[in-house]
C-alpha cells in the first residue's frame, strides 16, 4: 500500500472536520464532529478514534500516512502545536493538540492557523493553483488572510502574519472585537456587520430590515439579512452594503499595492453573494490600486468554497512536508 496519504483536522468554533486524502488532493474519507462549547478532554480522544476509523475504511494504517495537519483557530502557539485561547471555543485553553495526536496516532503532525491553511489549500488545490504570489482572504464571521509570496507562505516573526482584518482603515473608528478601533473587520466582518445593524436599529420595531431577520427579531439580523434586504432595495441595507463593498475594495487595493499578487482569492461572501458583491467591489477598485498592480491581479472567489475545511489540514501538512524536503 502506498504511503501517499495525509490526514487533516480542521478545528472550528462549531465543528471539526476530519479528512483522509492523498497528496494530490483527493479526499477519500471524511467525517465531522460537533465542537460547540466542547471539552477538549472529550474531543481529543474522539479525533484520534475517528482518524483511525477513516484509515480502517480505506484499508490502510498509520504507516501509510505521511503526516497529519491541524488547521487551528487563532490565537495559537504555532511552533509548539498548542491551541491557546480561541474566542469561539471557551473551554479550549492551552491545548497541546499536536503532541496528543502524534502520540495517539504515531504519525508526524503539522500545525498551522486556519487562514494560512485555507490559503495553502487554494494555492495547492484551488483557485490559486500555479501562482507564485497570491493572497487568500477569509470573508465570513471575521476577516483573515494567508499570504503566498514567491512561492512561500508568509508566517511572520511571531507567526501572526496575515491578520489583515485588524489593519486599521479608519483611525479611532468603530470598535473592533479585537480591542482596536477602526479595523477592516469592524466594518466588513460578518459578526461586526450584525452587531452594527443591531446597534443602529435598536428600538425601531417597525423598521423594514426586521422582516429579513429570522422570526423578525433584531438580534437575528445578520449578513444574509443585509444581502437579501439590499437586493430588495431597502435603503438602509443598500447604503450599508455599498459602504461594505467600498471598504473591501479599499483593502484589496492596498493589498495589491503592497504585495503585487497575481490573485486575491476570496472566501465565503464572494461565492455566496456572487456578482452582487463582486461587481461593486470591482467598480471601486481603481480608486485604491495602481493601474499596474490592478491589471496584474485577478480577484476571484474561492474554488474550494464550503469544502475548503476538508482540504485545509491536508494542505498544511503537505506544505510542511514539501518545505522540509520529505516530498
Amino acid at each position: 500500500m502506498s504511503n501517499k496519504y495525509l490526514i487533516g483536522f480542521d478545528i472550528g468554533g462549531t465543528k471539526i472536520g476530519i479528512g483522509l486524502g492523498t497528496i494530490d488532493g483527493v479526499i477519500v474519507q471524511s467525517d465531522r464532529l460537533d465542537n460547540k462549547n466542547t471539552d477538549p478532554a472529550v474531543i481529543l480522544p474522539r479525533l484520534a478514534a475517528i482518524a483511525k476509523e477513516l484509515m480502517a475504511k480505506e484499508n490502510i494504517t498509520g504507516k501509510d500516512v505521511l503526516a497529519f495537519g491541524i488547521s487551528t483557530p487563532s490565537p495559537a502557539d504555532i511552533p509548539n502545536g498548542i491551541i491557546t485561547t480561541p474566542p469561539n471555543n471557551p473551554y479550549w485553553r492551552n491545548v497541546p493538540i499536536k503532541s496528543y495526536l502524534e502520540n495517539a496516532l504515531q504519525i508526524r503532525g503539522c500545525f498551522e492557523n486556519d487562514a494560512n491553511c485555507g490559503a495553502l489549500a487554494e494555492w495547492l488545490f484551488g483557485a490559486g493553483k500555479g501562482c507564485k504570489d497570491m493572497i487568500y482572504l477569509t470573508m465570513s464571521t471575521g476577516i483573515g488572510a494567508g499570504i503566498i509570496a514567491g512561492g512561500k507562505l508568509v508566517q511572520g516573526k511571531t507567526f501572526l502574519a496575515g491578520e489583515i482584518g485588524h489593519s486599521v482603515i479608519e483611525p479611532y473608528g468603530r470598535q473592533c472585537n479585537c480591542g482596536l478601533k477602526g479595523c477592516w473587520e469592524a466594518y466588513c466582518g460578518g459578526r461586526a456587520i450584525a452587531q452594527r445593524m443591531q446597534e443602529e436599529l435598536a428600538g425601531q420595531t417597525g423598521h423594514a430590515m426586521l422582516k429579513y431577520a429570522k422570526d423578525g427579531l433584531l438580534e437575528n439580523l445578520d449578513m444574509l439579512s443585509l444581502e437579501n434586504a439590499a437586493r430588495d432595495g431597502v435603503e438602509y441595507a443598500v447604503k450599508l452594503w455599498d459602504e461594505m463593498c467600498l471598504r473591501d475594495a479599499q483593502m484589496f487595493g492596498m493589498l495589491m499595492n503592497i504585495f503585487n499578487p497575481e490573485k486575491i482569492v476570496l472566501g465565503t461572501i464572494a461565492y455566496a453573494a456572487g456578482d452582487f458583491f463582486m461587481e461593486p467591489v470591482k467598480k471601486y477598485l481603481p480608486d485604491f490600486a495602481w493601474k499596474e498592480t490592478l491589471e496584474a491581479c485577478q480577484v476571484v472567489p474561492s474554488l474550494l468554497k464550503r469544502d475548503i475545511g476538508s482540504y485545509a489540514g491536508l494542505a498544511g501538512a503537505l506544505y510542511e512536508l514539501k518545505q522540509t524536503g520529505i516530498l
